[in-house]
């Protein structure tokens, strides 16, 4: 047994002692039925360091965020070594913190709009932002850079849990994802900041007055949903209107959730994890008014990209998510998200578990298949192919 699976022993053991009300566990989700493809591993980029987001041209290029500071672009399936400019100059490269994600705006075709998220700040003082700008006619830089969003974290310090995936709703609004700051987690059942929430604003900054809490003044107006921990995976179903984030727990306890507006996710005050240290951080795993995870792993893999697969390169896919997981020993592996024709989840498969590859980032590309950066120094981008 794992130091992992001993502490999740020793929190059950803890949960039934107490005899504590709401503690029984969630149903655990079943496998899904095995995917019949043989897929091997093909390397289309190295030398990136720590490659963080992913972002797919209409060409497809592709625009690729390194945590280090920097913007590339893999032109024609080579990696341009030079990075493109433009990019914020008050970035806090530490830690966690960096140059975080990257999307394009849904009206890319017309007006070449992209977004970023990166740590802002210093060390003593810092916050997850979103900037927007315009790629250049031959995407060497950023033009009319403008941040639109600067997540409320007062006196945060340190480079611990920024968050932070992208997605566009229906609407024409974006969500945005954050993280408790690590040791801000209490903050996360408070609506006046943005520790531990998910943001939802219009893609020019304002703030969409039928939000769960728009009628409050100050941060909670932008406040989309609650009780996150360190949300790093986010994917939205438009033919559904369901959204999907996924979050890392502490010691065990990631969590695939569905997001509704205005609900709280429940950390701190509910997890199936413990600290990492091993000591106790609550008995309890239900509490009435936190809404349960609709997949959870312990011990934790560390999960990080997630797409919800619409294309034609793996048939068996279609209509489930994708995720990357980077932590050993039960993490370093790709997971499928089988969802049922109403979008729920109806078992999990874990794939590519031979490779002993960490994912920091899944996007599908233009040609439909999967391409996976790594977490790694020495970073690199993969695509799957079927054999």
């Amino acid at each position: 047994m794992t130091r992992l699976s001993l502490a999740a022993s020793a929190l059950a053991l803890t949960l039934a002692i107490a005899g504590c009300s709401g503690a029984a566990d969630t149903v655990p989700v079943a496998d899904a039925p095995p995917t019949e493809l043989d897929f091997k591993l093909v390397e289309v980029a190295s030398g990136l360091e720590f490659p963080w987001g992913m972002a797919v041209l209409p060409n497809g290029d592709m625009l690729v965020t390194e945590r280090e500071g920097r913007l590339r672009i893999m032109r024609g399936g080579e990696l341009d070594p030079t990075p493109l400019t433009g990019m914020p100059d008050d970035a806090y490269i530490d830690g966690q913190g960096g140059y975080l994600d990257v999307a394009l705006d849904p009206d890319f075709a017309e007006n070449r709009r992209v977004f970023v998220s990166y740590s802002q700040g210093t060390r003593e003082d810092n916050t997850t932002a979103v900037i927007r700008a315009r790629l250049n006619d031959d995407a060497t830089a950023l033009e009319n850079v403008e941040e639109i969003f600067a997540a409320d974290m007062p006196d945060k310090q340190g480079g611990g849990h920024f968050g932070s995936r992208f997605a566009f709703l229906n609407d024409g609004s974006m969500l945005v994802t954050l993280g408790d700051g690590f040791r801000w987690m209490n903050d996360a059942q408070e609506i006046d900041n943005h520790f531990g929430k998910i943001v939802r604003i219009y893609r020019d900054g304002t703030v969409p007055d039928d939000n769960p809490f728009a009628d409050q003044e100050g941060p909670a107006a932008k406040v989309w949903s609650y009780g996150h921990r360190n949300v790093q995976g986010l994917a939205y179903d438009a033919e559904r209107n369901i959204v999907y984030a996924h979050e890392h727990g502490p010691k065990g306890g990631d969590e695939l959730n569905i997001i509704t507006p205005g609900t709280n996710y429940g950390w701190p005050e509910i997890t199936y994890g413990v600290n990492y240290d091993g000591s106790i951080i609550t008995t309890e795993t239900e509490r009435e008014g936190m809404a349960q995870p609709e997949v959870k792993w312990v011990p934790s893999i560390a999960p990080s990209g997630m797409v919800l697969y619409q294309g034609d390169a793996y048939p068996e896919w279609q209509g489930d998510l994708l995720i990357g997981a980077m932590n050993g020993p039960e993490g370093l592996k790709l997971v499928r998200i089988d969802l049922d024709e109403n979008g729920q989840v109806a078992g999990k498969e874990d794939l590519l578990i031979d490779e002993g590859v960490a994912y920091r980032d899944v996007e599908i590309g233009a040609d439909g298949k999967l391409y996976l950066a790594t977490t790694d120094l020495d970073g690199r981008i993969y695509r799957l192919d079927v054999n």
